[in-house]
């Protein structure tokens, strides 16, 4: 009997192993079968590919072997494979990695690879972080519709106009104002920048400015933070494949990441959406919300086919706030510690403007073709920087020949744009801080066709202009007013960057000296 058993047991764990070994069989071959079937010729190189697995060993390995955070990882592939490279990953991803100035500029203008953001699948909830929804990760009609509107709405409110200077001037007179209650002692300027920035594109999109001590202000400025903050897994998941994760982030115990802050942004948005809608009036148009949701009603009223959303509009506006907050904040932040890093380039920008403007007044954007050395200085901040080492990614919606390549239908275009900004074929001594390459042997301001710090083609940035005549107003009126020095007790400048959403500074403590 016991004989029976044991042989009965033994047949039933054989029968087992017999279905887990023809299963792993079967998802082999129809791996193999698939992959031959759907060979594309002529693929950029790049890792070696594993079953069912593709070349994520090859990540793990190099994350636990060098200990690498993603850029690194991703210099690391460009420096072995060259500037596109092919990276074959687990259910069924596929990602062109593309770097170098030259790769990078050709894929962000080709017709068939540098408009269309990766689709998202049809489930996926707009609550959630990566959903294809606003401007930012929108495609197609949709994406043109809402680019369109919005670029007539900002350029109706002056955005990007001499018009708009009072507005940025006034903003900034209360950040100096701010910094100036401190007298000459040590700050962490993070929160303050992001304050006064965030104001500007809060005066368009919300109607309003918030005071610095406003504790909901401060919460959303704390919320944007958090999205920088980006664990590594979920560093990898959004940057390797943000299709797939709507449905990590459903797992119990995953790590979320950016997720909470995100969520809460939202939340918040969704409360100052739902305000405007409850006190809108047509004939009074106080911003960004209120023409959206003037120009809905127009359409739904007259049965014309549109895009706008009461889901697009708060993730619209959500887009706005972000990207209006988040990347010039940082650009300044990283301006006042390269003044400090190089006291000979703050030197000569103060020079140059007590030379132009004097001491009696502030700058203005009429005093900017005179100021050509501070303009200089500017562009080389935003090079040297290059925040956005990573942009959104994109898709091939068909097979598309890029360079000597051929790219695979359904595949995901991650651009490498600090390679771009440091590729030593077309910037000279790419890795110092030199704002004299921005001058011409007049010693007048000129800007290379190479500088794409705000990228390039039909997804180029949206808020190119108004980003600019920020960083020139905050950082002249910044340069006029203070000196900037490191604390007497402050460690050694650190310009590492930390890695999240953007490449911002470490925390420092900095010193503004009234001049």
């Amino acid at each position: 009997m016991a004989v029976s058993q044991a042989l009965s047991y033994l047949t039933v764990l054989l029968d087992i192993r017999a279905v887990l070994v023809g299963l792993i069989v079967f998802l082999v071959v129809s791996w193999m079968v698939h992959g031959y079937l759907n060979q594309v010729k002529n693929l950029p190189p790049g890792p070696r590919s594993w079953p069912l697995v593709g070349c994520l060993p090859h990540f793990l390995y190099m994350k636990i072997k060098n200990k690498s955070n993603m850029h690194e990882m991703i210099e690391t592939l460009y420096k072995q494979y060259g500037p596109v490279c092919y990276l074959s990953l687990p259910f069924g991803t596929k990602i062109v990695m593309v770097s170098g100035y030259k790769a990078v500029n050709e894929s962000l203008t080709c017709p068939g690879l540098g408009e269309d953001r990766p689709p998202f699948p049809q489930d996926a909830n707009p609550d959630e972080l990566a959903n294809g929804l606003g401007v930012l990760m929108s495609s197609g009609e949709m994406w043109k519709e809402h680019r369109r509107f919005s670029l007539t709405v900002l350029r109706g409110f002056g955005v990007g106009k001499r018009s708009f200077e009072n507005q940025i001037t006034t903003e900034c007179g209360y950040l100096i104002t701010e910094i100036e209650f401190g007298q000459g002692q040590p700050f962490e300027p993070t929160l303050l920048f992001s304050n006064a920035v965030s104001n500007v594109i809060c005066s368009v999109v919300f109607g309003k400015r918030f005071e610095y001590d406003d504790p909901e202000f401060k919460l959303l400025l704390h919320w944007i933070e958090g999205l920088q903050d980006q664990d590594n897994l979920a560093s990898v998941i959004f940057l390797l494949s943000p299709t797939l994760a709507p449905y990590l982030f459903r797992i119990p115990f995953f790590p979320k990441g950016p997720m909470a802050s995100f969520l809460n942004i939202r939340r918040k948005v969704q409360n100052i959406v739902d305000e405007h809608r409850s006190t809108f009036d047509k004939d009074n148009m106080r911003d960004y919300i209120d023409a959206y949701l003037s120009e809905m009603q127009r359409k739904n009223e007259q049965g014309v086919q549109t895009y706008l959303s009461d889901v697009e509009l708060r993730a619209v506006v959500q887009d706005f706030f972000f990207a209006g907050t988040e990347t010039t904040s940082t650009t300044l932040r990283w301006a006042l510690l390269y003044m400090m890093k190089f006291p000979d380039v703050q030197k000569r920008v103060h020079e140059e403007i007590d030379s132009v403007v004097g001491r009696n007044r502030l700058p203005r954007l009429s005093d900017k073709p005179d100021l050509p050395y501070t303009q200089a200085v500017i562009h080389e901040i935003q090079r040297y920087a290059s925040i956005v080492a990573i942009i959104l990614p994109r898709y091939a919606k068909h097979e598309t020949e890029f360079l000597e390549f051929t790219i695979p239908k359904g595949s995901m275009l991650q651009t490498n744009m600090s390679s771009a900004t440091h590729d030593a074929s077309v910037w000279e001594e790419p890795d110092a801080f030199k704002p004299e390459r921005f001058l011409d042997d007049k010693g007048q301001v000129v800007e290379p066709s190479h500088n794409i710090v705000f990228g390039a083609g039909k997804r180029a940035c949206l808020g190119k202009q108004l980003a600019r005549m920020e960083l020139y107003i905050f950082y002249t009126h910044l340069m006029h007013r203070f000196s900037f020095k490191k604390a007497k007790d402050a460690e050694s400048l650190n310009t590492q960057p930390k890695q999240g959403g953007v490449l911002a500074p470490y925390p420092y403590n900095i010193c503004a000296i009234a001049r």
